[in-house]
């Protein structure tokens, strides 16, 4: 109980990552959806995903969630973001998971009444994911960039080129992600990149001097025939449980 009650705290707080392994093993999360959930009680709908935790459904399937934010985004109107954490593809919800499981219709049955409407829906798959250990808690505000890939391959490979590198300089963020759009993507989008840091003061001073390095321009140049970037966001995180999906 203490561990959700702590994490809907966080809401109290002002809006301000996953655990361990390397790009080389294979991910502790294959597949993520994403809800996009506009929403005017944040505190409310924490508390309600909370609930929705402590009732150990998710973790019976070893499936975690996660609650967002939206600092900045555009176009779709979502304030928040539930993220639901898969490990393979036998951890995927039934078909039916909706309308047959108590605890899946007592959660969305609360955000209806509280008035939450789900503006978006997409399912992706991990392509690439960089997530310490010790980012696990620190980690809590993430930089998102949706694009649309027309060369995967190539541009996968550039894009890993260009994180080792701006590793090796400092400039890169402790946990990030690539991940591809298998349904759902907005504007034709394939692709989203996701990065992580433990502030958005962090978030900025990285931004700035990455984006006007040397490296950012040469990937630019080399990324500009194989990408387009269609939109991004900053999302912070409110609640998380993994379902020991990392121990």
């Amino acid at each position: 109980m203490k561990k959700y009650l702590g994490l809907v705290a966080a809401l109290l707080l002002p809006f301000s990552g996953f655990a361990g392994h390397h790009e080389e093993s294979e991910p502790a999360i294959q597949y993520v959806l994403t809800q996009g959930i506009k929403a005017d009680n944040a505190p409310a709908s924490a508390s309600a995903a909370a609930k929705f935790l402590q009732s150990g459904v998710l973790g019976k399937r070893g499936v975690g969630m996660g609650l967002y934010g939206l600092n900045a985004s555009s176009g779709n109107g979502a304030t928040m973001a539930i993220d639901y954490y898969y490990p393979n593809g036998a951890s995927l919800p039934p078909a039916d998971v909706q309308t047959v499981s108590p605890p899946h219709v007592a959660f969305f049955d609360e955000m209806r009444e509280l008035g939450n409407e789900t503006v978006y829906s997409t399912i992706m798959s991990t392509v690439v994911e960089v997530a310490p250990q010790s980012t696990i808690g620190v980690n809590k505000v993430f930089y998102l960039y949706y694009l649309t890939v027309t060369d995967p391959a190539g541009y996968v490979a550039e894009w890993k080129k260009l994180m080792k590198a701006m590793t090796k300089e400092g400039m890169a963020p402790t946990s990030y992600g690539l991940r591809e759009i298998v349904a759902g993507g907005e504007n034709g989008e394939t692709h989203m990149i996701w990065m992580g840091y433990p502030s958005m003061q962090v978030l900025m001073e990285l931004y700035h001097e990455s984006n006007n390095s040397d490296l950012a321009a040469d990937f630019r140049t080399k990324a500009a025939s194989m990408r387009t970037l269609s939109r991004t966001a900053i999302a912070s995180q409110l609640a998380l449980d993994t379902a020991q999906m990392f121990d």
